[in-house]
This record gives C-alpha cells, sequence and structure tokens, in this order.
C-alpha cells in the first residue's frame, strides 16, 4: 500500500487538509521564537533524536539551514498529526495512513512509499543492522553516502547510556518496538533527498539489555515503511505558516541535538 503519493496534492487539496485540522491555541510569541532558531542551523554533519518520540532525523555535510528547517518542521508535524489519529504501536497501519497524508500535504513525494512485512523468521537480528540493511535496499547510489552517515549516529546513541536509555524508552513498548529513521541528502541542485525508514516490530523471544542494539530477537515480525522522498521547496513554503501555528512553541522541545562522533 502507498502512503505518499507520487502527485502533490493541489493546492486546493491542501487548504482542505489544513482547515480539517482541529485548532490549536498557541502561546503568544511561539511562532517567532521557532522561526528565529532557523539563522543558527549548521550545514555540517548533524543528527537529531527525539525527546519522547521514537525518530532520529540525520544530515549529511552540505544540507542547507533552509533544507533543514524544512525537514524537521515537516516530520514532527507529521507525526503529531498522525498520534492524534492512531496509536503507532497498536495501530500502525492507520499511523501510516494518516503519516503519509500529512506529510504529503507538506510537499513531500514519492513513487514508492510502501508498508509492507520483513521476513526475519528464526533469525537473530539486531535493529541497527537490520535498519542498515533496510535502508541499503532503497538508498539505490545514494546509499554510498547514508550508511556511513547513519553509522555514526548509530555509534554516537551507542557510546552514551543516557542517549541509549532515551531511545529505549521513547520506542519499546511490551514485546513491540517502533522507530523512524530520516536521514537526509542534499542534492547538486539544493533539493532535500530522504530515506524514509520506519519499522514496527513484534517478538516473542529476546535476550537483555537496550532492545535496538543489544537484544537479539527470534521470531521477529516486522513490518517495514521504506522508501526514497524528496521535497518540493514551493509547496513546502506554501504550507509552512499553516504547519508552523500547529506546532506552536512544542517546536523547539521535540528534537535533541546529538554531538558528532569524532572520526577515527
Amino acid at each position: 500500500m502507498n502512503f505518499v503519493k507520487e502527485v502533490l496534492p493541489t493546492p486546493e487539496e491542501t487548504d482542505l487538509f489544513f482547515n480539517a485540522l482541529p485548532a490549536v491555541i498557541q502561546p503568544k510569541f511561539a511562532k517567532l521564537k521557532v522561526e528565529s532558531q532557523v539563522s543558527n542551523v549548521s550545514t555540517e554533519e548533524e543528527a537529531f533524536i527525539g525527546a519522547t518520540s521514537p525518530i532520529v532525523i540525520a544530515f549529511a555535510d552540505g544540507v542547507s539551514p533552509e533544507n533543514r528547517s524544512a525537514v524537521m518542521n515537516s516530520t514532527q508535524f507529521a507525526e503529531k498529526v498522525a498520534d492524534s489519529v492512531a496509536s503507532r504501536k497498536t495501530e500502525a497501519l492507520e499511523w501510516y495512513e494518516a503519516y503519509g497524508k500529512a506529510i504529503s500535504n507538506c510537499g513531500w513525494f514519492s513513487t514508492s512509499f510502501v508498508f509492507v512485512g520483513h521476513d526475519t523468521s528464526k533469525v537473530n537480528v539486531t535493529m541497527d543492522s537490520l535498519v542498515l540493511d533496510i535502508i541499503a535496499q532503497v538508498a539505490g547510489f545514494n546509499a554510498a553516502a547514508i550508511l556511513p552517515l547513519l553509522k555514526n549516529v548509530f555509534d554516537t546513541i551507542k557510546s552514551s547510556n543516557e542517549l541509549i536509555t532515551l531511545f529505549d524508552n521513547n520506542s519499546k513498548g511490551d514485546r513491540v518496538g517502533s522507530f523512524q529513521i530520516v536521514p537526509c541528502l542534499e542534492s547538486a541542485k539544493g533539493i532535500p533527498v530522504t530515506v524514509f525508514a520506519g519499522l514496527e516490530c513484534e517478538f516473542n523471544s529476546i535476550e537483555g539489555g537496550a532492545w535496538f542494539w543489544k537484544w537479539k530477537c527470534s521470531n521477529l515480525k516486522v513490518k517495514k515503511a521504506a522508501t526514497m522522498i524528496n521535497l518540493n521547496m514551493d509547496s513546502y513554503k506554501r504550507a509552512e505558516s499553516r504547519i508552523l501555528d500547529y506546532l506552536g512553541q512544542g517546536q523547539d522541545d521535540f528534537f535533541l541535538s546529538l554531538k558528532k562522533t569524532p572520526k577515527k
């Protein structure tokens, strides 16, 4: 099933989508606070982890501040909308449908956003290796840049017990794990090019530790949503003010920056 479409919604369809969202009371001056941070965004390799949400976003060297802001705003917006519609851990299909509709109305499009099973039956596997394998399958020639970027991010998280605990608490329920990995590059024409990889896992047996890196899961059932997606910046700009209005001041607290792992 495809959730993010190849053809973007029309401006009229996007208006209908945003007009149908429930009103959000925004604290005074919240929008000014959000906009003031854009100029401080780096163009170097950098990653962010959700403070309370199971998401990691990683930017390669050279991604512009404007594109980083668009990626972070739109992914946070789509998560917030999807969370208001369904529980990701118990209603994954409905959650991804809502997420796909929201992200499309932010200007993102894809030809192959799918939500399918991934066969890992009777195989012991750690989640970070599974994520890298799945992303390698969909990233095509971009894999050469994306995989080292993600490996560096995973190494950063694994080096900190505090970050491991944060990601574990955000992503794991009782025998269920949910997370989203979003590595982002920038094309020669300045277009954000992103791999969206979301996994929903159910496991019957485990071996201890923080589940994403230290557990080995057998009889693992995985549903994956994975694709390359691109951003139409004109469409995003038309929707940006409404995205920020919906996020309000809470936007500032959604992501935590990860320190870049020193290169050996």
